[in-house]
């Protein structure tokens, strides 16, 4: 019985990859658990591995397609076993996870077959109940499906993931596309779709919406230095940068902390110790953040629907630059860690984040971000959200700044906090109540200590 190679969801947020490439051609054998391809998702390169042992019967992705999660990319089974064409219902056996799930340890069993006019439809139990599984029922709400129109293939009449996968629902789309598609009063039906197996995308409705509109600008193309197509995580970046910025009536406060105790005590602690193992003046600003974030719920908080929801764990996510682009490695329950554990932690993320060896679970989960431009000489700046978190703090350069102590003139490390936040969750009075909890705490750094 063969089995599905399909795009995997790595993440809730998850809807599409990219096959960077293939390791394996048809006609190859292979190992279940035997890396077969090598994929993107927004954060991260990856390998993925075989879900079966077999033959390598078809291959229908391409190597730089960006294909949705759970679609089917090709087929292992035996030599000469018929499969299934893209995008059609399969005849029998798992071809996504949930269904591999669902007849895992069974016997394997043939399905009746029908004539297209013919296929049965779901029909309602004796309570009126049309049987689906969870996952089908939320994918048809997602997809916006009546159940009562697909056709059921699970072995006791019920509705699974794959019928609705494979239900007709006119023009292939991702949720992005038909989103913007709806908000903007598009027809799909008119939009030809780049994607795999002909799907719409995002970029093929706004190119749509633009097409009519005369280009602001003509590009000299002599005048061109590069043109390089870009990567699935800088489009991510991109489109969340751009959602974020949109979808948040953010506000953006700036104080500034004296950092001349935090400076001093921070030296001492270094003192003979091997750069690898010094603590950084970054280190003291996340435990600084962790602990307020630890006492402030509301900045904790996101927005689900018409609901507030607080999450118990302090997740302090930090920004992360590399060679393809922006990555936020997240720092669990940082709150509960002494400075010294935070600061191997941070390390080691932003080390491997850097190197593309991050694990899914630690970029993913934060309650709070913050990001750093210091070493830049970044003045001020607004950082934008990573959602869903409602706030993010932006760290500035440490400056000189002449002062007058007891009619003396001393000079202060002065460092500046760009705090961004939503105003739908936070009031300006509540944000600037957190925001001088931290100052405070860098000024007086014992209490980050203790």
């Amino acid at each position: 019985m063969a089995t599905a190679i399909f795009m995997p969801k790595n993440g809730m947020a998850m809807e599409e990859g990219v096959l960077v490439r293939w390791l394996v051609k048809e006609g190859d054998k292979v190992e279940m658990d035997q890396p077969i391809m090598e994929i993107e998702t927004d954060k991260i390169t990856m390998e993925d591995v075989a879900p079966a042992s077999g033959t390598i019967l078809a291959l229908y992705a391409k190597d730089g397609d960006t294909i949705p999660v759970l679609e089917t990319m090709g087929w292992i089974g035996e030599p000469g076993e018929k499969v299934e064409a893209p995008n059609a219902a399969p005849a029998a056996g798992p071809t996504t996870p949930e269904t591999a799930a669902e007849t895992a340890g069974a016997p394997s069993e043939v399905l009746m077959s029908f004539p297209p006019e013919e296929a049965p439809k779901a029909a309602p139990n004796a309570d009126g109940v049309i049987l689906a599984t969870p996952y089908a029922k939320k994918l048809a709400a997602d997809k916006g499906i009546d159940l009562a129109n697909v056709t059921p293939t699970g072995k006791h009449g019920e509705i699974v993931g794959a019928d609705v996968e494979n239900a007709p629902t006119g023009p292939k789309a991702t949720p992005v596309a038909k989103n913007i598609a709806a908000a903007n009063g598009i027809d799909l039906n008119t939009v030809e779709g780049s994607g795999f197996n002909g799907k719409i995308t995002k970029a093929d409705v706004l190119g749509g919406m633009h097409q009519a509109a005369p280009a602001p600008v003509a590009v000299d193309e002599e005048g061109v230095e590069a043109r390089v197509k870009m990567s699935g995580m800088r489009k991510t970046i991109a489109q969340r940068m751009t959602q974020s910025y949109f979808e948040n009536p953010v506000v953006t406060q700036n104080v500034s902390a004296d950092v001349t105790a935090l400076l001093a005590l921070r030296a001492k602690i270094n003192e003979g110790k091997e750069k690898a193992d010094r603590i950084s003046i970054n280190d003291f600003v996340m435990k600084a953040c962790a602990i307020a974030v630890s006492e402030h719920p509301l900045v904790r908080t996101i927005i689900d629907g018409d609901e507030l929801v607080t999450m118990k764990a302090t997740n302090v996510g930090m920004a992360v630059g590399s060679e393809g682009g922006l990555i936020v490695p997240v720092i669990k329950n940082a709150d509960m860690l002494s400075l010294s554990k935070l600061s191997a932690q941070a390390k080691d993320l932003a080390n491997r984040a850097r190197n593309g060896g991050l694990k899914m679970d630690e970029y993913t989960g934060s309650t709070f971000t913050v990001s750093n431009m210091g070493m830049y000489e970044v003045d001020s700046f607004s950082p934008i959200i990573n959602q869903p978190n409602c706030a993010i703090m932006g760290v500035c350069r440490v400056r000189d700044e002449l002062a007058l102590v007891d009619g003396e003139v001393v000079v202060k490390k002065m460092m500046g906090l760009s705090l961004t936040f939503d105003h739908r969750i936070l009031d300006g009075v509540t944000a600037a109540q957190f925001e001088l909890r931290i100052k405070k705490l860098l000024e007086n750094p014992m209490e980050i200590l203790l």
